[in-house]
């Protein structure tokens, strides 16, 4: 028994049985859209950042030992004076100290924002500097400039008073955002609000032209034993493979939306079976056998699944757009592969789950089947 009616079947039977068929599509398009979604706001987060330091234009970070990728954790642990000694290594260009603060409330609300103290004549001369759209640059201790995301989205207009750290600073600048971070002071009136006198967190570090990066690197190395010396085309790398916990989650978050999948079309496949069985019964009867009864129920299940797979890139894409206008700084990366791997996860749980509805099936009698009420 095979051709039209093998083809046939699976399809009539996902039609008529809508709920059934809805909610097996929904729960395959909900893991599907799951792991699109957080996956790529987890590594949006992460890129984005890299981006935004590594488009600064430097081209090593120089930190100091045991630091972290992760330059919000780090606390002002090097002279800030350590500028003349790296620019003696050969290659070394220019050395710009910075030190990094965060905010924590920003007018009034509660967020996260990371602030560069820098030094802005060497900071200038090391990268593309801070490109001011509008009003001026850093000049005084209580200057703070503000990049366009942060101006936007909180309404921070130029002249705006904030207080920061405890002490208040005025907005002189909006800066175009995509490099560094979104608040900038000077780096002295970073080293007063943060009790840290003469010192920097890192070091950004232009090479001379003409100079390979990868030689000046290892020249620090050597100098500087010991200290975390980055070349700024790694950033990104650096800052996944120090991302604890990133991996366990991305695992922990599959493995939950093969869970969904396996768990509903398992229930939505056996129920099927149950109220199906004085049809499978009729089949047997006519000469259908064990291979015949479970590939229809797979080939049904693959068909529900398959429609899952597609609501949910669908579902992943307006949750995105969705996100985003909620939350405009955030980053959400809907990365290809993870739509190849998400659609394998999707259709893989659902395939398991309607296994033992599939097998039941094809082991009903027929005699039994036929008398079931």
């Amino acid at each position: 028994m095979d051709g039209p009616l093998m083809a046939n079947l699976p399809l009539a039977n996902i039609f008529n049985r809508k709920t059934r068929t809805t909610v097996g599509i929904l729960a395959v398009a909900l893991g599907v859209a799951m792991v699109l979604v957080l996956v790529g706001l987890a590594h949006g987060s992460l890129e984005e950042t890299a981006d935004r330091i590594t488009n600064v234009g430097a081209d090593i970070i120089f930190q100091a030992p045991d630091s972290s990728p992760f330059l919000v954790l780090n606390s002002g642990v090097l002279p800030d004076r350590l500028a003349p000694m790296l620019e003696e290594i050969p290659g070394v260009g220019t050395a710009a100290p910075v030190l990094t603060g965060r905010v924590t409330r920003l007018k009034g609300q509660n967020k996260l924002v990371m602030i560069f103290g820098v030094d802005l004549e060497s900071y200038d001369r090391v990268g593309s500097g801070i490109e001011i759209v509008e009003g001026r640059g850093l000049r005084d201790v209580s200057d703070l400039v503000v990049d366009t995301v942060l101006s936007e989205v909180d309404g921070i207009s130029l002249g705006d008073r904030l207080e920061i750290m405890g002490r208040e600073f005025e907005v002189v600048g909006i800066a175009k955002a995509g490099a560094g971070v979104r608040l900038y002071m000077t780096l002295e009136a970073m080293q007063t609000a943060t009790a840290q006198p003469g010192k920097a967190s890192f070091y950004f570090i232009r090479v001379d032209d003409g100079a390979d990066v990868g030689q000046v690197a290892a020249a620090l190395e050597k100098r500087f034993e010991g200290y975390v010396i980055t070349a700024l085309e790694f950033f990104s790398e650096a800052m996944t493979e120090n991302a604890l916990g990133l991996k366990e989650f991305i695992r922990a978050l599959s493995f939950f939306a093969a869970c969904i999948s396996y768990l509903v079309i398992l229930l939505a496949m056996y129920t099927t079976i149950i109220e199906r069985t004085r049809e499978i019964g009729i089949l047997k009867a006519l000469g259908a056998g064990k291979g015949y009864i479970m590939k229809i129920v797979m080939a049904e299940s693959f068909l529900i699944c398959a429609m899952g797979v597609g609501v949910g890139f669908a579902l992943s894409v307006f949750g995105r757009s969705l996100l985003l206008s909620f939350f405009p700084t955030l980053t959400v990366d809907l990365i290809p592969r993870w739509f190849l791997f998400s659609a394998i996860l999707g259709i893989t749980g659902g395939l398991l789950g309607a296994l033992y509805p599939a097998y039941r099936a094809a082991t009903l009698d027929p005699v039994e089947a036929l008398n079931f009420e």
